[in-house]
């Protein structure tokens, strides 16, 4: 691995942690309850999935020209975080029904 890519790695785990940190905060005050780290990766996970299914959805639909860059914009990134989230979960063992 480059040293680029080691520092690109653990800057999104650094981010990813406080994304979690700053989840299970939210969480307490909302809702009286945290989630597992585990939860709320798989949580994540389903939110992605949902989000790319609403990108495609919105590809399908789109009518104006102007728009189709930006449906086909949508798509790649909601998949390309929804792949990262599997990735992530699968280097730490989680499993579940969520993919």
């Amino acid at each position: 691995m480059t040293q680029g890519f080691r520092q690109e790695k653990k800057k999104g785990k650094i981010e990813n942690k406080f994304l979690n940190n700053l989840n299970n905060i939210y969480e307490k005050f909302m809702y009286g309850e945290v989630k597992s780290e585990n939860e709320q990766i798989l949580e994540n996970i389903r939110v992605a999935h949902e989000d790319w299914k609403n990108a495609e959805n919105y590809f399908q639909n789109v009518t104006d020209p102007d728009l189709v860059d930006h449906a086909i914009f949508r798509i790649e990134a909601a998949r390309t975080r929804y792949t990262y989230l599997l990735r992530l979960a699968r280097e730490m063992g989680i499993n579940g029904d969520a993919y």
